[in-house]
C-alpha cells in the first residue's frame, strides 16, 4: 500500500505540478504558522512556571480606594507588612522584599548599568534559583555580597568564573565594592526573574530609615512569600482584610498607620506568580503585563491558519477530484474495493501532510527569530516541544484535509463515470461545500486583517496622540539625587547654559511607567465637601516654556505673587498658611467644578493648609495610555528659596539634533555629578515601555493576516481552477451564441467573487465586537471608523480578482469550437 501511495504521489506530481505544489505549500504554512504561534502562545503561558515551586509563590499586592479616584492595584507594597504576615499567617513558609535599583559599573568615565535588584538573604530559598559558581545559603548572607547573571560576568569580567573578585557600583552616586558571591545560572524558562544581571543585599541602615520600610502606604519593591501548601492561596485572601484593620490602623497623624479605617481605602491581596503575567496587565509599577485576551487570539490564529490551510486542501482535492474519475471506475472495475480506495486516498492525503509538516517545520525555524525581535521576548525552537507536536498535527492535517476528497472519491461509480461524456463534479453538494469553504476562509482572513488595521491604527494613535505637553525639541534628565540647595541651583545653572537650550525647568513628575506621591484634598461647594486624591507635582521656573501645557482657565505661576511659590515639601500642609496651586482638567471635573474656569479662586484644603487655585492647565499624560489621567495639583518654587525634592530637569531646545543636545546635557551634568550616569531622553523614549507590548503583538496580527489571506487565495485560486475545468463547454457554447469575452469575464467574477463578498458581511461585524472590546481597556482609544472595515473589504476583493483573474481570462479567451471538443 505505502509503494502505492508513493507512486500515486510521484504520479500526480509529474502530471499536475502546480496542484500538488500549492496544496504542499498551502499546508506548510498554515503548519508553520500554527507552530511559530504556537511557540509564542507557550512562552506566554510558561512565564514564571519553569520556577520550583510556583505554585506555592505569590507576590503581596496594594489595592487603593482613594477619594475621587478609580480603584487601583499595584505590584509594590509596603515592606512594613512582611513581619506582621509573618506573624499572622502560619501559612507562610517564606518570604523576601524584592527592590529595583540602579546599580552601574564605571570604566573610563562610561557607566555601564545593568537591571539589579536590592533583596533578601531569603531570596534563595524562596526562588530556588540554581547557582552556577556559589552556594545560595551564603550568596547574600555578607553586607558586601553582590550575586551576578552569567551575562554581568562575562561583561565585566569576560568569564563566569569570577568568585571572590570584587566590583566597585555606583548606586546614585555612592560607590560601593562588593565581593562576587554567586553567579547566577541560566533560568529554566522564561520569567520575571530572566533579565536579572545583579542582586545585592538590601542595606541594613536603608530598612532601618527609609519611609518604605517603615510606614503603611509607602512602598518601594516587591513582596514574595513562599506558601506550605498551594491550598493556603484561598485561606489567606480571606483573611487579608481583618489583617489590615488590624495591623495598618491607627491616628492617621503618625505618618506610620492609615487612619482609623484604613480597609476603606487600603486592601492587600496574593497574586499566584503563575498567573502574575496575565494579571498585571492593569497593575501599577510592574512592567511586564500582557492581555491574555491577546495572547489567546494569537493562538487562535494559528488554530485558524492551520483550518485554513486544511480547508484549501480540501478545496484543491476536490477541485481536481474530476482527473482521478475514470481512475477510480477503472479500479472498481478491476476489483478494487472502496475501503482498499479510501485507505488509500488517505495515505496520499497524510504523506503529503507529513511533507508539508517537514516544510511548515522549517518554515517555523526561519519564522521564530522574526517572531523574537517583533516581539522582543526571548523566544526560540523548543525542539522536544515542536517534534512532539509535530506527528499530532501532520495526523490531524492528513485527516482533516483528506477525509472528505477521500470519501468523495471512493464513491464513485464505474458505470456512471464510464458512460459519461463528462467527469462528475461532486454534484450540488460538493459545489456547496467548496463555497462555503472559501467564504470560511476569506471570512477569518478579513476579520483578522480587520482586526490588525485596528490595533495599527490605535497603536500609532497612542505614539502620536495629544499628551498635553509639546514632545518635539524635549528633553528630560533624570532625578538629581540631593535636596542641597545650592548643587540643584549650580546644576540648573549649567544646564541652561549649554549652547542650543532655548528653556529649562525642573520638576518632580517626568514621563515614565511610575507611580508617585499622592495626597487628599477637600473642597466644600454648594452640593457640600469633595474629597479627591491628587498626584503632587512641584515645578519651577520655565515650566511653562518648556512642557507648553495648554492653560485653560486662570493664569500660570508668576514670581510677582508672593503666594506662588510655595514652601518646601515637608512644610506644606504643616505650617497652615495659604498658597497658590494650578491643578489639571480632570481635578477640576473631579471636585465638580462645571468647567475649568469654575475652579479658578477656589480654595483647596489639606489639613491646616489652604491651596488657592490661580490656573487651570490641560491634562498631561506622563503615564500609560491605558489608565486614566491623575487629577493633580502643581505647586511652584523657586531654589533661591526653598530646594526642591530630588527634582528632574527638562530641557527645550532648538537649532541642534537631538543627539547632540542630550551629548552635550550628559557632558554638562558630568561637570557637576560625575559620579552620577545622565542620560537625556525624550518623552517619547521614556515612555517607550506603554506603547512598545502592542506594537509588537500588532506585529504578530500584521504576520497572521498576511498568512490567512494568502492561504484563503490558495483556497479560492482552487475553486477557479475548478469553474475553469467544468464550465468550458458552457462558456464556448455561450461565445457560440454571441457572449462576448467582456461578459465571460464579468459572468465568472461575479460567481467567483460571491463567497468573497458574503465572507466580507460575516467578518465585519465579528470584528466590530472583538475590537470594541479591546479597544475598552484603553483610556484614550480612536473610534471604530467604517473605513478600517471598506479598506480590509476593498483590499480583499482585490486580491480576490487578482487571484481569479488569470483563470478567468484563460477562460473567456478559449476558442468555441476547441472548448466545445473538450472533454
Amino acid at each position: 500500500m505505502l509503494v502505492t501511495i508513493c507512486q500515486s504521489i510521484v504520479r500526480q506530481a509529474r502530471r499536475h505540478p502546480l496542484h500538488v505544489g500549492l496544496n504542499v505549500a498551502g499546508l506548510a504554512l498554515g503548519i508553520g504558522v500554527f507552530l511559530t504561534l504556537a511557540l509564542l502562545v507557550r512562552y506566554e503561558y510558561r512565564y514564571n512556571a519553569g520556577l520550583p515551586d510556583v505554585d506555592r509563590l505569590v507576590r503581596v499586592d496594594e489595592h487603593w480606594t482613594l477619594p475621587g479616584s478609580a480603584p487601583s492595584e499595584t505590584g509594590d507594597t509596603s515592606f512594613r507588612a512582611l513581619p506582621f504576615l509573618r506573624e499572622d499567617f502560619p501559612e507562610i513558609e517564606d518570604a523576601v522584599r524584592l527592590t529595583g535599583t540602579d546599580l552601574r559599573t564605571e570604566r573610563a568615565g562610561i557607566f555601564s548599568t545593568y537591571v539589579s535588584y536590592l533583596t533578601d538573604p531569603s531570596f534563595f530559598r524562596v526562588f530556588k534559583v540554581k547557582l552556577l559558581h556559589g552556594s545560595p545559603d551564603d550568596a547574600l548572607s555578607k553586607p558586601d555580597g553582590l550575586v551576578l547573571s552569567q551575562g554581568a560576568a562575562l561583561r565585566l569580567f569576560g568569564t563566569t568564573d569570577v568568585l571572590a573578585r570584587t566590583v566597585t557600583v555606583n548606586r546614585n552616586g555612592t560607590k560601593t565594592v562588593h565581593t562576587v558571591s554567586g553567579v547566577l545560572a541560566t533560568p529554566e524558562g522564561p520569567g520575571f526573574l530572566s533579565n536579572v544581571d545583579m542582586l545585592a543585599p538590601i542595606p541594613a541602615q536603608e530598612a532601618q530609615t527609609r519611609a518604605c520600610y517603615r510606614y503603611w502606604g509607602s512602598s518601594c519593591g516587591e513582596i514574595y512569600l513562599k506558601l506550605r501548601r498551594p491550598g493556603d492561596l484561598a485561606a489567606m485572601n480571606a483573611r487579608l482584610r481583618d489583617f489590615v484593620v488590624r495591623r495598618a490602623a491607627g491616628p492617621g497623624d503618625d505618618q506610620a498607620s492609615l487612619g482609623a479605617h484604613p480597609d476603606k481605602i487600603y486592601a492587600l491581596s496574593l497574586v499566584p506568580l503563575r498567573e502574575a503575567r496575565f494579571h498585571d496587565l492593569t497593575v501599577e509599577d510592574v512592567d511586564d503585563g500582557v492581555d491574555r485576551n491577546v495572547v489567546d487570539s494569537i493562538g487562535l490564529i494559528g488554530v485558524l491558519a492551520l483550518g485554513l490551510a486544511c480547508a484549501n486542501a480540501v478545496n484543491l482535492a476536490t477541485a481536481r477530484s474530476a482527473f482521478r474519475a475514470r481512475e477510480v471506475a477503472i479500479r472498481k472495475t478491476l476489483g478494487a474495493a472502496r475501503h482498499g480506495l479510501f485507505a488509500q486516498f488517505m495515505g496520499e492525503a497524510l504523506l503529503i501532510a507529513a511533507i508539508a509538516g517537514l516544510s511548515g517545520l522549517a518554515f517555523c525555524e526561519v519564522m521564530t527569530p522574526i517572531m523574537a525581535s517583533l516581539t522582543g521576548e526571548a523566544i526560540g525552537v523548543q525542539y522536544g516541544f515542536v517534534l512532539a507536536m509535530l506527528p499530532l498535527v501532520v495526523l490531524v492535517t492528513g485527516l482533516a484535509s483528506g477525509c472528505h476528497p477521500a470519501a468523495v472519491l471512493s464513491a464513485y461509480h464505474p458505470a456512471t463515470i464510464l458512460a459519461a461524456a463528462r467527469t462528475p463534479s461532486g454534484g450540488r453538494g460538493a459545489a456547496r461545500l467548496r463555497s462555503a469553504l472559501v467564504l470560511a476562509q476569506f471570512a477569518i482572513a478579513v476579520t483578522i486583517v480587520i482586526c490588525t488595521l485596528v490595533i495599527d491604527r490605535q497603536t500609532a494613535f497612542m505614539r502620536d496622540a495629544d499628551r498635553g505637553y509639546v514632545r518635539s525639541g524635549l528633553l528630560i534628565g533624570q532625578e538629581i539625587p540631593s535636596r542641597d540647595a545650592g548643587l540643584q541651583r549650580r546644576m540648573f545653572d549649567t544646564l541652561r547654559a549649554v549652547p542650543g537650550v532655548a528653556a529649562i525647568t525642573i520638576g518632580q513628575l517626568q514621563p515614565r511607567p511610575n507611580s508617585e506621591w499622592r495626597s487628599t484634598y477637600s473642597y466644600t461647594g454648594p452640593t457640600g465637601k469633595s474629597d479627591v486624591q491628587l498626584l503632587f507635582d512641584r515645578v519651577g521656573p520655565g515650566y511653562l516654556a518648556t512642557y507648553r501645557p495648554r492653560i485653560l482657565a486662570g493664569r500660570w505661576f508668576d514670581t510677582a505673587h508672593g503666594q506662588d511659590d510655595a514652601p518646601a515639601d515637608g512644610a506644606l500642609g504643616n505650617d497652615g498658611g495659604r498658597v497658590n496651586v494650578v491643578i489639571n482638567a480632570r481635578a477640576a471635573a473631579k471636585f465638580g467644578f462645571a468647567s475649568p474656569g469654575d475652579a479658578v479662586g477656589k480654595v483647596l484644603q489639606k489639613g491646616g493648609m489652604q491651596a488657592a487655585v490661580v490656573g487651570v492647565i490641560d491634562d498631561l499624560r506622563f503615564g500609560s495610555p491605558r489608565a486614566p489621567v491623575y487629577p493633580e495639583i502643581i505647586y511652584f518654587g523657586t531654589l533661591s528659596k526653598t530646594p526642591f525634592d530630588n527634582p528632574i530637569p527638562a530641557v527645550r531646545f532648538q537649532g541642534v539634533t537631538e543627539s547632540e543636545m542630550a551629548r552635550r546635557l550628559n557632558r554638562a551634568w558630568a561637570g557637576i555629578l560625575p559620579d552620577i550616569a545622565s542620560d537625556f531622553q525624550s518623552a517619547d523614549a521614556r515612555t517607550d515601555a506603554f506603547y512598545k507590548g502592542d506594537e509588537r503583538r500588532g506585529h504578530v496580527f500584521t504576520l497572521g493576516a498576511a498568512a490567512a489571506m494568502l492561504i484563503a487565495c490558495l483556497g479560492l485560486y482552487s475553486l477557479a481552477a475548478f469553474a475553469a475545468v467544468r464550465r468550458t463547454h458552457e462558456i464556448g457554447i455561450r461565445k457560440t451564441m454571441g457572449a462576448t469575452g467582456r461578459q465571460i469575464v464579468v459572468l465568472l467574477l461575479r460567481d467567483l467573487l460571491r463567497p468573497v463578498m458574503l465572507s466580507c458581511l460575516v467578518a465585519c461585524p465579528v470584528a466590530w465586537i472583538a475590537m470594541r472590546s479591546w479597544l475598552s481597556g484603553f483610556d484614550q482609544r480612536i473610534a471604530l471608523d467604517p473605513v478600517y472595515f471598506l479598506l480590509a473589504v476593498a483590499g480583499a476583493l482585490l486580491v480576490a480578482v487578482l487571484t481569479v483573474l488569470g483563470q478567468t481570462l484563460r477562460v473567456a479567451r478559449a476558442e468555441p469550437a476547441r472548448a466545445l471538443r473538450a472533454d
